[in-house]
């Protein structure tokens, strides 16, 4: 499947191809701060994007000492995606910027224990860690790899 969307102003286009890895949500303090409460996303290789139009690229180190980049429309500022240094090939898109083609149902959900206390029991059909899950999601991304 090919998806082809737009920042919210309009002049950044993204195209993904291949369905998402996985479908997860983060309440770690980083996500809180940066997008305002938890991350409600989808996993992607890197492979499967490819943007044009003027963006700009936010980079800071996350909780596990390595780098986080943010990559986002240089005048609306909408997220397109993140990309982390510890899970190098993967990219993470925000799940508002694909509502139109997927119904979000995820799959893994971190920091549980870090869940703002106004947001409801997240159902994830697959595990709830108290922590980011590192090892597990990388075992379990790279499953999926081989599944697209």
């Amino acid at each position: 499947m090919t998806i082809k969307e737009t920042c919210q102003c309009g002049p950044v286009e993204f195209t993904l191809e291949n369905d998402p890895m996985m479908h997860f949500v983060c309440h770690c303090s980083d996500c809180q701060k940066l997008h305002g409460n938890s991350f409600f996303g989808y996993a992607y290789s890197t492979e499967d994007i490819s943007v044009t139009g003027e963006v700009k690229t936010y980079s800071y180190e996350g909780g596990s000492g390595n780098l986080l980049h943010i990559v986002s429309c240089s005048n609306c500022g909408s997220t397109l995606y993140t990309q982390p240094d510890l899970i190098e090939p993967m990219i993470y898109v925000p799940a508002g910027m694909l509502k139109e083609h997927y119904e979000f149902s995820p799959r893994v959900e971190l920091w549980a224990s870090n869940k703002a206390s106004c947001l409801a029991p997240v159902v994830a059909s697959g595990e709830s860690y108290e922590h980011n899950g590192t090892l597990e999601r990388i075992g379990e991304l790279l499953e999926h790899l081989d599944q697209r």
